[in-house]
Parts: C-alpha cells; structure tokens; sequence
C-alpha cells in the first residue's frame, strides 16, 4: 500500500523514513541577494509579463494561450540553494614527461576509491603549475572527485588526434542511456500551464516522495499539427515520435493523484493535442557533487581551417549537481565547455575563446546545452570568435538553461533548433561591435529542419539586435533597455513578444531576481 497524502508523508520524513517533502526555500545566499527588489528608480520600468507586485513579489501575466514567463532560477547546481563547495585536497600532482594522460587517471581514480563524506565528496587531486600533455581524455567518473588546478599556471594541452575529434576531459559517465524509467502513467490533468511545478495522474501508486522521474510529451501528428509541421518551408516537415519532449525531475509532494516536482515543466501538457506521461527512474547512471576547477584547457592545431584536433575542451557528460568553475579554454573546435545527458549543472567564471576548425554548421559553438541537458546554468563568460558562442543545440530534448552575465567577442546567442524550451539569455554583452545577435527564432530550412529554435524562452538585456519569434501554441519573449529589434525574421512566424524601452529595467537581471523570489 502506498501513502499518498501530504500530511502523512511529511510526518513520516520528520522522522526520517522518506524523503524531506516540500519545505521552506533554504535562504538565499547568493552575493547579488540583498539587490532585490530594488529600490525605486527614475524612469524605471517592467516587462507586462514579469514584475514586481506592492509586496515586492514577482507577479507573472498569463496570456489567453495560457503563455507565461517560466521561472528559470531552478538551474545549476542544487537548484542554485547551495553554493558551490570547497572540497579538500587530497592527492597531489605535478607534470611528468611526455603524455600525462595515464597520470592524472591514476591520480583521479585513486581519489575516487576513497570513502565519500556526509556531503557525497572524496577529495580533489590538485595539479601542481605546468603544462600537462594530453594524448588521451581525462576522466572524472567517480562522484565526489574534483580536478583542481592552480589557476593559469596549470595547462592541459590536449595533443593529436586520437581518437579524432575526442573531448580532453570528460566529467561524467559518459552513459548513452543515464535514466532507465519504469513503467509510465498518464497525465490527467487537461491542461498543464508552462512554467507549472505540478499536475495529476491517473493513479500515484507507482511514486514516492524523493523520486526521480521522467515527464514526457509526445509528439503526436495533432502536435505536430498544431506547432505547423516544425515551421519548416521547403524542408521535411517534423514527424510524429521524433520530437518527444522530456524533463527530469524529483517528486517533493504527492496529495492525492496530484504529483508535486521540483522544477517547472518548460512547456504546455495539453491533452487535446497528445497524452503526456510520467514514469518512475527505475535506474540512473550519473556522476554527482565533481567538478573540474581553476586550469586551462589548450588544444593543439596547426591553426586556421585545421579539424583534425581535440574537438571539445570540457564535456560533461552524464553528471548531476556538478560543476565547472575558473576554467579557461582556447582552440578547441566545437566547444569550450559542453554539457550533455546531465542535469543540475553549474559552469561559472569560464572562458571559451579562439576556436580553430572550418566556419560551417556544427562548428565554434564555445558554450554549448547539447542533448539531454536539464537545468543549466552557465555564469559569469567571456566568449570569442565564435559562431554561436552560446547555444541550445540538443533540439527538442534541452529543457531549462540559462546563460547569465556573459560577455562576448564575435557569435551569437541562440536556441539553434527543434523547440527547446525554456531557455534563458540574461545580461549577454557584446563587446566587439561584430553585429551579433540573440534569436529566438523560427530557422526555418536552415540545418536539417531546424524549424523552430525555442518554445517559452526568454532575451533580457542584450545590447545587440535581438530577432524573436513567436511558436504556434507558445511564446518567446525579449525584455531590454539597450539592443536593436530586426527589421524582419528569417522565415515566416509572428514576431514575439519584445519590449525595449529606455530607463533603468526593474529587475536588472530576471534570473537573479527570480532566484531571490524563490529563496528569500
């Protein structure tokens, strides 16, 4: 027999035989707390979609499709309620001749076969100043490790070519399939709003407060219907089964049939178009609490249009509540810094400049949410000479990320394909008046059908020009006081929702505002 009432299970997790139920937000601790709400500007202004209520609250507008602004403050590491930690030392190393590879490995791996503490850490192999060749890829599959460096005097220099364009240090799994998920249960609930942190189903037995699940929308040919064929021209229209959307997410409460998460759904679960679904995880398949720290990541080339190199500097692939800080990496060929099949992801304070390979589609995208990436944070960057410097390019399985005080020197900001969904682009500056843009837009017969890049997402304060569209069934939204709005879209679609305006933007940044809203 399953309990299923609230009020029971949070007296059976007092005493600690389940999960902790849903509960007051931890305080807020980020250094940009005591910012919101500001106080009273001349000339300020809000968004008619998001703004402050006379209680100091956010209040959100709903339009008659039922769009809103999505809170996107759930991403990063631990929802971004805890800070990044401090883990200790605990094996040091310095460069030996030739290939390091097989060294710093041994070193990571013998960090890795320590006893974890309370908090899921083993220690962190600290790397002496020098340059360490790497022939290979570095791994950290261990959870609880970090590989620390000691800021830019420690070089990974990521030599050859073997195996052709391999990633020079991996911080996850590197599982295909992470999450394994039982059997689904379908969604009652006629109509999910956006941005909603709930829903029923048709019987809850299958759950438990503290799960893991995968919510999932299929794509059925009336979705496909509704959504235009993908806004697609002269291309292949999307098909039925190919477009499946999906979020994972932990139960924080269950009442009744009434399932409780712990982050929004990023997209409509309308009943009359497709019959959404959650499945329990059976089995997973991620790294938790590592992270790569303080060093840079070279790669070798022979310069200008030369692929035949390392082709990512940092990937994380396959982790959960991890995270990547104080990196800088230059002449990779597709990212600095990749995140895939992982979840709860912090990357801040991090540079991704100078990418070497041919100008072209899949190519110099610094910083970069690729397939399976959910709740994303990327913070504090600095970005050159890219194409898309940063992008959602993992189409319609990307769910949730935010890039936020970001600088860049050349390549635009973009939801690059197949409706990913709540995405965030947040105080992106250009800084080399290289007539950049952030789109959130219909691609149309670019790519491999492109189609709609982004559903439910969000431009604030960008300096540039700025192109967003609006989706059929959804919403994309661009809030700022500087930047230029395009004279016409590149293929057909209503224009958005834009708004720019001159004055001081109240918030200043939405993503800081609506983490403050959470947690104070």
């Amino acid at each position: 027999m399953f309990i299923r009432t609230s009020k029971v299970l949070a007296t059976l997790a007092l005493l600690g035989w389940l999960a902790p139920v849903a509960q007051a937000a931890p305080a807020c601790w980020q250094e940009f707390c005591g910012k919101y709400p500001p106080a009273p500007q001349a000339g300020q202004w809000s968004s008619a979609h998001v703004s402050y209520d006379a209680t100091g609250r956010l209040k959100y507008a709903s339009d008659k499709d039922g769009n809103r602004v999505p809170d996107f403050s759930y991403v990063g590491y631990h929802h971004g309620e805890k800070p990044l930690p401090s883990v200790p030392d605990v094996v040091t190393i310095s460069p030996v001749s030739g290939d390091n590879t097989a060294h710093l490995q041994k070193a990571i791996d013998q960090a890795g076969a320590r006893t974890p503490d309370v908090n899921g850490h083993r220690g962190a192999v600290k790397l002496a100043a020098g340059r360490y060749d790497i022939h290979g890829t570095v791994r950290i599959r261990h959870s609880g490790v970090v590989l620390r460096g000691s800021g830019d005097a420690t070089t990974l220099f990521g030599r050859g070519d073997t195996p052709h364009q391999r990633t020079v240090v991996v911080l996850g799994s590197d599982a295909k399939t992470p999450w394994t998920t039982g059997a689904a249960v379908e969604v009652t609930t006629p109509f999910v709003q956006v941005g909603s942190l709930g829903l029923e189903v048709a019987n809850a037995a299958a759950f438990r407060v503290g799960q893991e699940v995968v919510v999932k929308h299929p794509s059925s040919q009336k979705w496909i219907n509704a959504v235009g064929g993908g806004g697609v021209v002269q291309d292949a229209k999307w098909t039925p089964g190919s477009m499946d959307l999906h979020w994972v997410r932990r139960i924080k409460a269950i009442d009744g049939r009434r399932l409780t998460f712990d982050a929004p759904i990023y997209n409509h679960l309308d009943r009359a178009l497709t019959i959404s679904t959650v499945a329990p995880v059976t089995s997973r398949n991620l790294v938790t609490e590592s992270g790569v720290e303080s060093l840079r990541v070279d790669v070798e080339t022979k310069g200008g249009e030369d692929e035949n190199h390392a082709w990512n500097a940092i990937g994380v692939f396959g982790a959960d509540n991890s995270w990547v800080r104080s990196v800088k990496t230059r002449y990779f060929g597709y990212a600095g810094v990749v995140t895939e099949r992982s979840v709860r992801i912090t990357v801040k304070d991090a540079q991704a400049t100078d990418p070497v390979a041919i100008r072209t589609g899949g190519r110099m995208y610094n910083f970069a949410a690729n397939t399976n990436s959910h709740l994303i944070l990327f913070t504090g960057l600095h970005a050159s000479k890219a194409r898309h410097a940063f992008v959602s390019n993992g189409a319609n399985s990307v769910a949730g990320v935010v890039w936020h005080r970001a600088t860049v020197d050349g390549g635009d900001a973009e939801a690059h394909r197949r409706w990913s969904q709540g995405l965030l682009f947040d105080n992106i500056r250009e800084v080399g008046n290289r007539g950049n843009q952030a789109k959130l837009i219909n691609r149309g017969d670019y790519g491999t059908s492109h189609g709609w890049g982004a559903a439910h997402s969000m431009i604030w304060d960008y300096n540039k020009e700025i192109v967003v569209q609006k989706p059929p069934t959804a919403q994309n939204y661009a809030v700022s006081n500087e930047g230029t709005r395009r004279s016409q879209p590149y293929f057909p679609g209503p224009w958005g929702s834009i708004e720019i305006k001159t004055g001081p933007l109240v918030p200043e940044s939405l993503y800081e505002a609506q983490v403050v809203d959470r947690l104070k």
